[in-house]
């Protein structure tokens, strides 16, 4: 039961009824006086024989009884739970019934998935706590236990802070049939929603409409990104990429990754003021489409901005061999084959021999007839291994053929238009629904098949058969062999004998006969195919191991799977088949403008709650601690004076500071830091970043080095303190040993006062970290911004530190440095680490600059939970924390690792050689200097 005065709601109102007993206590306190004074005097002593007189001390001061009065006042309503809910009114005042708390936690919602756990959050701290709440997450399709769970709306809490979003859409349509059975009018309904229109969104509106009152909260505070398909081309891969709010132009970049996890290459791009939808272009080599694997776009944190692609669309390195074609490039079939594979292959043409020494993916052969056996044999084996090869028929191949094929074929071809020929051309009719032509259309074009060499009737034809013509005879035959695959085309590759070249589904029968055996797309080659979850895509777009329960994907002939609550977005595999289901896989944004009738829309302010019952409890302490020194005063314990300024100014101190603290770091340290504090490095060991005009590098500066700085304390014995930010100008630069430059979005250029700070910080040995955070690759002149930077900083020539290089066995062995974007190059001292040179006495480089990212794979909160997504998920985030932890050993350490090499003639030289064992003697002759190589001291 709750009690509602306004917007103040007391969730104990019975607490409430102590102030019935404040009457009482006015009389018990007015009752009690002050503690007397204690005076002695030395005339008193001449009454010490007299008899001593009752005296009735004075009443207490009124307005000690009032300051009384009001800290108990204070003290009841702190403990009556009081919330201040700006909702609450006299017309709709509270909740009267059990309330059904639904939060859409779909990859949608992943971007303000912080402002819609804070609206249920506040919902829940608005509701009785003798009423039952039932939390419901948009993507269950099994209410069966979650219905079951009558919680406590402080319970309800944890589950709410509990949550996450998931790797794919809501399905409201299912959560619509699943509260079907509630009774009408049976519950309060609240709907954290992301505003995004869903299939069902009307029948789950109309069902809670008629389960009870419905208020919903929409949350729409950050744009919502997703990558909704992309397309192959010569110079790389197009993505089209779709957002909810276009107010504003933005700028973005995606980056591609292989198999392992490594960057690949970055494409940036821009939504226009104004536009929902834009295209991000890649013009990388061949050699590096090829490794694709998968896309990220960068800052957007949901399973929308991570793009995995299919075999189907991968670009591949195909081989052409074309035997005894004409010299008319029209009547080659070759230029046929080339304009079909252009989109999405690169073709190398030459002899089988020549191509079998190249790193191909796919062979085409065009009207071979018969390979020799040696050919025969090499070709098999290449297909045994993962190879594929796309045959064609011709004249060649109907006079006489070799065992290289899918089918057994007949000698002759079959022509259907010829003079002694009562037949008619036929038509290609039909795909097979257990092949990967089952998702294209005969329908678009109308090809007819003049000639063709027709299969020997086998028990496996129907099974080995892709594409059929209107009498049933095969058209394309396709049989597996080992990891490989060997596909036939009954026709030729050019127009003589069809014009299956000259269809535009030509090129789609190209797309996948040349697909790698491993990457067929989902008509797969069985009748139904069962495929294992090998890593699934969680809503923040992070990828995750499958649950151990979790159920095969069951792909059905012409079936086109999407991701839901039983398959989520991921990679799936079984047998000869591989698949990726993207969770904004066609997505269009489709915000909800139009809520339905008997829906009341709330905003995210209105339904907000405070809690009060620490404030109330916290003035009540501070007004008895007042009560206190009062007491004190007058009982002449406390005199003004010293003591009693001393006394308020602890008080005062205890109160103030501590708002004052957190106002500092609420700021991001956009001011210098007091000079006292940065003078405290002094005593302590400390990093430091250089504050810059960007307030975002300067958050994600400190907070990097705070995450750095928990992990060597964890991890190792250094132990920093809380990093500081630094004026170059200003401040003492050489109490720090680190000190670290976040670059800004826009750059930033040193004045002369600067460059001369830093420039003398750095000869004599401090070590600054500069962070292009581009991941997009740097060299010493190759980033404008990282040009202006230096310019007139005495900077030295510039190396990239190779793997073999102290710093990547300075704590951990690493084979690269990583930051936010995996195995990047890291910029150090020419030399350095190598020699000894007059820059720094033990040759340790001074500078270090990367566009990894470093700061935000680094960068955790106060508590220590991560701020940023880093590519490659928590293994790349730790091989950052490595990278960071052997920088800082490099630093502080210097070369001891590479001294361990002289370690021999430093002992021979302290005079700990063998000779020093018991019952060996000393050769006092020997001089300490030969025992080092080449006389190096």
């Amino acid at each position: 039961m709750s009690f509602a005065l306004g917007p103040l709601l007391f969730l104990t109102p019975l607490a409430l009824l102590a102030l019935l007993g404040l009457q009482l206590l006015w009389f018990v306190l007015r009752a009690t006086p002050p503690q007397p004074k204690d005076q002695t005097l030395p005339s008193f002593a001449l009454f010490e024989d007299m008899e001593p007189i009752e005296e009735t001390p004075d009443k207490t001061p009124w307005w000690i009884i009032a300051l009384r009065m009001l800290v108990i006042t204070l003290a009841i309503i702190g403990l009556s739970t009081p919330v201040w809910s700006p909702r609450q009114n006299a017309e709709d005042a509270v909740f009267d019934r059990d309330v059904l708390l639904i939060v859409d936690d779909g990859w949608t919602a992943a971007p303000n998935w912080s402002a819609i756990q804070n609206a249920a959050l506040g919902t829940l701290g608005s509701i009785d706590r003798d009423l039952g709440v039932y939390v419901i997450g948009s993507t269950q399709t099994d209410l069966t236990d979650a219905l079951a769970d009558r919680l406590s709306p402080q319970n309800a809490r944890g589950v709410v802070q509990a949550m996450r979003p998931n790797g794919w859409r809501p399905d409201y349509e299912t959560l619509a049939e699943n509260l079907s059975d509630l009774e009408a009018n049976s519950f309060d309904i609240v709907w954290v929603s992301d505003n995004q229109l869903g299939e069902g969104f009307e029948a789950l509106s109309s069902q809670l409409t008629r389960i009870g009152s419905v208020d919903a909260i929409p949350v729409t505070g950050n744009d919502l990104i997703g990558i909704t398909g992309v397309a192959t081309s010569a110079n790389g891969p197009i993505l089209s990429l779709a957002r909810t709010q276009d107010e504003i132009q933005l700028q973005l970049s995606i980056t591609a990754y292989d198999d392992t996890g490594a960057s690949l290459a970055t494409a940036r791009g821009a939504f226009e003021a104004g536009a929902t939808t834009t295209e991000l272009r890649f013009d990388v080599p061949e050699s590096i489409q090829t490794g694709m694997s998968w896309f990220r776009l960068n800052g957007q944190n949901s399973a929308g901005a991570v793009w995995q692609w299919d075999g189907a669309g991968r670009m591949r390195r195909v081989g052409l061999v074309g035997e005894g074609q004409t010299l008319q490039p029209l009547l080659s079939d070759a230029y046929y084959v080339r304009n079909a594979l252009s989109p999405f292959a690169t073709i190398v043409e030459g002899t089988l021999d020549e191509l079998m020494e190249e790193e191909l993916n796919v062979l085409i052969l065009t009207d071979v007839g018969e390979l020799s056996d040696s050919a025969e044999e090499r070709l098999s084996l290449w297909v045994e291994e993962g190879g594929v090869l796309v045959r064609f028929a011709g004249p060649r191949m109907a006079a006489q053929s070799d065992d290289l094929l899918p089918v057994r074929l007949r000698r002759a071809s079959r022509a259907l238009d010829s003079a002694l020929s009562w037949d008619t051309p036929q038509e290609l009719t039909s795909f097979s629904e257990t092949g990967p032509f089952a998702r294209l259309s005969t329908t678009r074009d109308q090809v007819m098949i003049r000639r063709q060499v027709l299969a020997q009737p086998d028990p496996q034809l129907a099974s080995r058969t892709w594409a059929r013509l209107a009498d049933g005879t095969p058209l394309v035959t396709s049989e597996t062999l080992g990891r490989g695959r060997v596909t036939l085309f009954h026709v030729t590759a050019g127009p003589e004998w069809s014009a299956l070249p000259l269809a535009g589904v030509f090129v789609e029968m190209m797309r996948y006969a040349t697909l790698p055996a491993r990457e067929l797309a989902a008509a797969g080659a069985t009748t139904e195919t069962s495929l294992a979850p090998r890593r699934w895509l969680s809503g923040f777009g992070d990828f995750v191991t499958p649950a151990a329960n979790a159920r095969p994907l069951q792909i059905e002939p012409g079936m086109t799977p999407r991701a839901d609550a039983a398959h989520p977005a991921g990679l799936y595999q079984g047998g000869t088949l591989t698949l990726t289901l993207n969770a904004s896989a066609g997505w269009t944004p489709e915000a909800v403008t139009d809520w339905p009738n008997g829906v009341t829309v709330r905003s995210t302010g209105e339904l907000s709650t405070t809690r009060l019952g620490g404030f109330f409890l916290t003035l009540a302490l501070l007004l008895l601690l007042i009560d206190l020194i009062v007491s004190l005063v007058i009982a002449g314990r406390l005199r003004f004076g010293r003591e009693a300024g001393v006394t308020i100014m602890l008080l005062c101190a205890g109160t103030v500071l501590p708002d004052h603290a957190d106002a500092q770091n609420r700021t991001g340290r956009e001011q210098s830091e007091p000079r006292d504090e940065v003078m405290q490095a002094a005593l302590t060991l400390r990093f430091a970043y250089v504050i810059t005009d960007d307030a975002t590098a300067n958050t994600k500066a400190e907070s990097g080095l705070r995450g750095l700085s928990m992990m060597l304390y964890r991890r190792t014995t250094v132990e920093p303190d809380e990093p500081i930010g630094l004026n170059l100008a200003e401040d003492p630069l050489n109490l720090f040993p680190f000190i670290m430059l976040v670059m800004p979005e826009g750059g930033m250029s040193l004045s002369e006062e600067e460059s001369t700070a830093l420039g003398q910080y750095l000869r004599n040995g401090g070590a600054l970290l500069i962070d292009t955070t581009s991941g997009s690759g740097i060299g010493t002149q190759t980033d404008e911004r990282l040009t202006n930077l230096l310019n007139g900083l005495d900077v030295p020539p510039l190396m990239q530190a190779s793997e073999d290089h102290v710093l990547s066995r300075a704590f951990y062995l690493l084979d690269g440095f990583y930051g936010r974007y995996p195995g990047r190059p890291l910029w150090i001292e020419s030399g350095a680490g190598t020699q000894r040179d007059e820059r720094r006495g033990d040759g340790v480089s001074t500078l270090f600059i990367t566009d990894a990212d470093m700061a935000s794979a680094w960068a955790v909160d106060e508590v220590g939970r991560p701020l940023y997504s880093v590519d490659g998920g928590n293994r790349n985030r730790e091989l950052a924390f490595r990278t960071g932890i052997n920088i800082v050993m490099y630093i502080l350490t210097g070369n001891y690792k590479e001294d361990q090499v002289h370690l021999p003639a430093l002992l021979e030289r302290l005079g700990e050689s063998d000779d020093d064992l018991p019952g060996r003697g000393r050769d006092q002759n020997r001089n300490p200097r030969d025992l080092t190589p080449g006389g190096d001291r």
